[in-house]
């Protein structure tokens, strides 16, 4: 390089390639880092977003969210089933199968897998979401699955293990008691009514009626209700359940009861004490004394 008198620098052939090939260098490696965030294949079949001040309340930052935010969103939850089988979580696959046997679908349900160890099922519409959430109870692999339907305070926590839709019996329930209005009433004792069966519905099997009703499980589930009829007289109707789910109040979890489990191996171990105090003891005897 050679200086110049207006305090410019001539450059030689090879100063500006070598030039030209640094600003190349800087390019490539911008892009690259721009590649990082938005030029990727992931990142491209992404959004953009924008930034939206916060609302501050007590010098903490709020995100404020409206209706419009997320009603979007929240319509196309409303076929949305939550499903949790009890035990050991059994794979998409398995939970595919299932969804399989319930029924013919116009489009095939989308499954996805939360790492709180229960399944969300997308149905395409209402009619297909309701089918499998109001003919049960099912199982997968022998496993209860307990099913709701999905809703704005969902949480898996206190939802799914702590309140439940177990399918409810009421025997010999006075035929007169069958209005709409009179199950809804005699099911909010016991919790919040869902559903009543087709055979309810239609008084085709006049036995007994059966409920879907949510039902808190952490406490010991009733044996009858208390009805008043129009006269002012009480009747105690009985209740009985097709599944009856365990609850640790130990584990805090569903499935097994770990007080059942102690009583269970303290019977077994008395047993096989009293196995071996039975047991006869063969002594031997010397003939020669």
């Amino acid at each position: 390089m050679k200086p110049i008198k207006n305090g410019t620098v001539l450059c030689s052939s090879s100063t500006v390639d070598s030039a030209e090939n640094g600003e190349t260098r800087n390019e490539q490696r911008n892009q690259s880092r721009a590649n990082m965030v938005v030029g990727n294949k992931l990142a491209m079949k992404g959004m953009n977003l924008q930034f939206i001040a916060p609302i501050v309340q007590n010098g903490e930052k709020i995100a404020k969210l409206e209706i419009e935010d997320v009603e979007q969103e929240t319509e196309k939850l409303r076929s949305v089933i939550v499903m949790y089988v009890i035990g050991e979580t059994p794979t998409i696959g398995a939970m595919d199968r299932f969804l399989s046997s319930v029924d013919k679908f116009s489009v095939k349900p989308q499954i996805y897998y939360h790492n709180e160890g229960y399944f969300v099922i997308r149905f395409s519409n209402l009619e297909e979401k309701n089918q499998v959430l109001y003919f049960g109870p099912h199982t997968v692999n022998n496993r209860p699955i307990i099913m709701k339907a999905w809703s704005e305070e969902f949480n898996v926590q206190n939802e799914v293990l702590k309140t439940i839709p177990l399918w409810v019996r009421f025997p010999n329930l006075p035929i007169n008691c069958w209005s709409m209005k009179a199950l809804r009433k005699i099911g909010s004792t016991l919790g919040n009514p869902v559903y009543a069966d087709e055979c309810t519905t239609g008084s085709i099997r006049i036995s007994y009626t059966r409920m879907l009703i949510e039902m808190n499980i952490t406490k010991p589930l009733p044996r009858s209700v208390k009805l008043q009829d129009p006269k002012g007289r009480l009747i105690l109707q009985e209740v009985t359940y097709d599944w009856e789910p365990k609850y640790c109040t130990k584990c805090l979890k569903i499935g097994h009861d770990c007080a059942e489990i102690k009583t269970a191996q303290s019977q077994r171990m008395i047993q096989q004490r009293k196995v071996i105090n039975d047991k006869q003891v063969w002594l031997k005897i010397d003939r020669d004394s």
